[in-house]
């Protein structure tokens, strides 16, 4: 637009241009004091550290959960604080703000706080610091190399757009309501992903044991313990053809490698790269027809899928083809068998599994074909249901961000 100062997306009711002016005529400074990490304890006075800034982020806290054993000449919020990291591993780290919604929070070391003034208001200010031309300003201020840092007389140089203060409180309540939205999604999924273990826990017999904790009525007996060889009448592995022949790559055969499977995902995969049939006929990778298993052997050890295109695979892979038992049953028994494997080792890294024991570990199965079917059909129902909510959550997200763009100068 030819002025400025003036945003693409605007509510009824307000023109004019938004003012600038530099940071340090609107607000007073100060600092975050004491408090690192050792200090937290199970319960005691709530507190801000910086890191939450990057591994919580929200405009708005209005919620703790860590918390210390409150020191002598602690800083302390009144509410309606403007915090900012004065430290971080990258200039995006530091580029961002929450508003402190509570008073008497202790406000730890590393942080730099604001507090508006009358004319400025505090959710309006701190979406303008993380997001746009105003987070790329600080970006440009941070200094230093393996740590970055910002200062308040960084943010007191930042020139800052704003309107009338009750455009800015519409503007700020807007977001405020679109992260509620959002809030709400992630929790409605993070409930669902837990309904799925929850679930597979239950659907599939406990160790020791040979029939499941919950079954769908009618079907009775013990399920019958099988090796994972027994699931399939061959079994295929893979190879990557030379990188360095061109005559080899972006043909028209899908070539998978573990990173194109997604952790907790059994289906959905999409290939990142494709070879020709001189690739294929000069590699060891193999021709793997469609309603196979394709299970990561190396790196990513835990990913499984059940393919629906023909594939080849990179040689971190075994393929279970031509299945005797349900695919997707198939495909959900062996990623819960994984995971189990996974979690028995928990902190330790699994650098992958020979074909000769992965073939070889045991899984209980029902003898009942439907039975199988029906356990395959209602986890991928499930896992349709979580997809469906993490599209929305992704639009929702994208959505706010066109907002952003859109509605700040």
């Amino acid at each position: 637009m030819e002025n400025k100062r003036v945003p693409e997306i605007r509510f009824d009711g307000f023109s004019g241009e938004w003012e600038q002016i530099r940071l340090e005529k609107l607000a007073e400074f100060s600092k975050g004091k004491g408090y690192t990490k050792n200090d937290l304890i199970d319960q005691g006075h709530p507190i801000i550290l910086y890191g939450r800034l990057y591994t919580k982020y929200e405009t708005v806290i209005d919620s703790i959960d860590t918390f210390a054993t409150k020191k002598e000449n602690s800083v302390l919020s009144v509410g309606g604080e403007v915090i900012v990291p004065s430290s971080g591993e990258s200039s995006e780290d530091i580029a961002r703000a929450s508003v402190v919604a509570d008073s008497g929070i202790i406000l730890a070391g590393d942080l730099n706080i604001i507090k508006p003034k009358e004319d400025l208001d505090s959710l309006f200010l701190a979406l303008t610091i993380s997001n746009g031309k105003r987070k790329k300003e600080l970006m440009k201020r941070a200094q230093g190399k393996s740590i970055v840092h910002i200062h308040n007389s960084d943010l007191k140089e930042a020139k800052i757009l704003f309107p009338t203060k009750i455009e800015q409180e519409k503007i700020g309540n807007f977001f405020k309501e679109l992260d509620v939205i959002i809030a709400i999604q992630e929790q409605e999924l993070d409930t669902l992903k837990q309904t799925k273990q929850g679930f597979l826990q239950k659907m599939f017999p406990k160790e020791g044991e040979s029939v499941p904790e919950i079954r769908f009525p009618g079907f009775s007996g013990d399920w019958q313990q099988h090796l994972v060889e027994n699931f399939s009448e061959e079994t295929l592995g893979g190879g990557t053809p030379k990188t360095s022949i061109e005559e080899y790559w972006n043909g028209d055969i899908p070539w998978i490698q573990s990173s194109d499977l997604q952790e907790h995902q059994v289906s959905n995969v999409v290939e990142k790269k494709k070879i020709t049939e001189n690739g294929l006929n000069n590699s060891a990778t193999k021709l793997v027809p469609k309603n196979s298993i394709a299970i990561v052997t190396r790196v990513g050890f835990g990913k499984v899928a059940l393919m629906n295109f023909n594939y080849t695979t990179s040689q971190d892979f075994l393929s279970l083809v031509n299945l005797k038992v349900n695919g997707w049953f198939g495909v959900y028994s062996l990623y819960n068998r994984l995971q189990k494997e996974l979690n028995n080792v928990q902190g330790t890294s699994i650098k992958g599994i020979t074909k000769k024991e992965l073939l070889k570990m045991k899984i209980l199965i029902p003898t009942n074909n439907e039975e199988q079917s029906k356990i395959g059909n209602f986890f991928k129902q499930l896992d349709n249901t979580i997809a469906l909510h993490e599209q929305e959550l992704e639009t929702l997200k994208q959505t706010k961000n066109a907002f952003l763009q859109k509605m700040f100068v």
